[in-house]
């Protein structure tokens, strides 16, 4: 059967198997691990000898690592089934993303650029070589809005139930889904197709699915033993320092940040207005770290598109991305606000969510084109895009890592089995075998490390500045016998020492 449809659906299906097979070469040629790894890793094996109160012990938010344990019992390695893990939530994560592309706009020209944009889309392939819970979190958040959308078309109930328990699983990766769950169900009353006393029904029906989802949840955690509201507490036992700090800031440290904006003198007239300065400081940088995780071939033909008014659907469909996007902004703000950064993976959904546009208005681009007969040309120029994401998304020119594993094979061969290592690099620490809480390695080593170590302990430094000091200092330098660096002796990116008698 070949009809229209299945063409459409052929389409999906192919994107999720090629999603797979890129996947799959990450597994087969892995890149130096991240440092969140092996928080992860060190919870699954938690999780492996101890179980589950263990392992939530351990790391609060411990489901994706569960699952990493779980994986690795079908014979993989843990690191091994984190990628798997995550080629099947990016497999997830493509299909939502074209499902939704699809409620659009379903010409079949329009799904195959959408095809293209999501798995060359070089911001996300980015983190294909991470092992990061945010990859679970994206998928079921779009695959949520998916069923959202199709609820908000026809009101079936399967939707409403499915949207509820896919942003209460994505809650397991990351907490901020919670907010989703309780704040998007309002977009149920802003659509217009439906007569205002249909939608208020038709959104109590989905709020009392959540509700009842929830409850049959915390149900469900305290029969395993697990205290939600034990969760809760930690997740705001963790940042209430932080939020502490940034609202109840004393007179002496607002004098000080004061005089630090904007001079000794100023600060007398403008004192008053630092919140306003931070606010409006951290706008521009949100604003910035957009930018970079939407790319800017995509930011900029958003923004074309918007100008040609090319990105136009019905509001059925608008309002409850709208609704994810404001919510996502809130939260990116509020991170920015209180923690004073932000990495561009916290605002992935958010680019996610501008880029199911950007295939309507790559294919407006193109049918315009055409009509003016440039379509030689139109196709050149969408080939040339095209390749530019595929070069930007698998073609890397950063430095190799191969100095990390030929650290680790130095070490490995050494034949004393009473010396211990101590090392700043999480790599080096797990993959030696010699440090058992590898998950704690910290990027800076200090002098009572060096003191208190015990003669011919080796130490691995990877050598950032500060380490160059650290090592060369008065109080230490004598303390370290020098052994070897990688890659080589003129580029010392790690620098193997060992401890003196002295």
């Amino acid at each position: 059967m070949t009809t229209y449809a299945n063409k459409l659906i052929d389409i999906r299906i192919s994107a999720v198997v090629v999603s797979l097979l890129i996947s799959l070469i990450t597994i087969l040629f892995p890149d130096t691990p991240n440092d969140d790894a092996y928080v992860y890793i060190k919870t699954a094996e938690i999780f492996l000898a101890e179980g589950t109160l263990a392992a939530f012990q351990n790391y609060a938010w411990a489901s994706y690592s569960i699952l990493i344990a779980f994986f690795s019992q079908l014979g993989f390695s843990l690191f091994t089934a984190a990628f798997v893990i995550n080629a099947l939530f990016y497999a997830l994560l493509v299909h939502s993303f074209l499902s939704i592309v699809k409620l659009i706009d379903d010409s079949r020209q329009v799904m195959l650029l959408a095809a293209l944009c999501i798995l060359l889309y070089p911001q996300l392939n980015e983190y294909r070589y991470l092992v990061i819970r945010d990859v679970g979190f994206w998928a079921l958040s779009l695959f949520s809005l998916w069923q959202l959308l199709l609820y908000n078309m026809n009101r079936a109930i399967v939707h409403a139930i499915t949207f509820s328990l896919a942003l209460m699983i994505a809650a397991t990766f990351r907490a901020e889904a919670i907010a989703y769950l309780i704040v998007v169900p309002f977009a149920v009353l802003f659509e217009g197709s439906f007569k205002k006393q249909s939608r208020q029904k038709d959104f109590l029906r989905l709020a009392g699915i959540v509700l009842t989802l929830l409850v049959l949840a915390v149900f469900l955690l305290t029969l395993t033993g697990t205290s939600s509201s034990g969760l809760v507490t930690d997740f705001l036992f963790r940042y209430e320092p932080l939020v502490n700090s940034t609202f109840t800031t004393s007179a002496a440290e607002s004098a000080i940040l004061g005089t630090a904006l904007f001079g000794e003198h100023a600060t007398n007239y403008s004192q008053e207005y630092i919140v306003l300065f931070l606010a409006m400081g951290f706008v521009a940088v949100l604003a910035a770290n957009l930018f970079n995780a939407i790319g800017g071939p995509f930011f900029w033909l958003f923004l074309y598109g918007s100008f040609k008014k090319y990105i136009q659907a019905e509001r059925r469909l608008v309002v409850p991305v709208i609704f994810y996007l404001a919510v996502n902004a809130i939260i990116l703000f509020g991170f920015l606000y209180v923690m004073r950064y932000l990495s561009s993976r916290y605002a992935m959904l958010f680019c996610l969510l501008v880029a199911l546009v950007i295939p309507v208005v790559l294919s407006r681009i193109i049918d315009s084109l055409r009509e003016r007969n440039w379509g030689t040309i139109g196709m050149r120029v969408v080939i040339l895009f095209f390749g530019y994401l595929g070069f930007d998304s698998f073609i890397s020119f950063g430095d190799s890592k191969s100095f990390v594993f030929d650290s680790v094979d130095w070490v490995n061969q050494q034949s004393e089995t009473n010396v211990d290592l101590i090392t700043n690099n999480h790599a080096i620490a797990y993959f030696t075998g010699k440090v058992d809480n590898y998950d704690k390695t910290q990027r800076f080593l200090t002098e009572d490390q060096i003191i208190n170590a015990q003669p011919n302990d080796l130490f691995a430094i990877e050598m950032y500045y500060e380490m160059r000091l650290l090592v060369t200092g008065g109080q230490v330098s004598n303390l370290l016998e020098f052994q070897t660096a990688f890659p080589s002796m003129k580029d010392q990116r790690v620098t193997i020492y060992r401890r003196t008698n002295r």
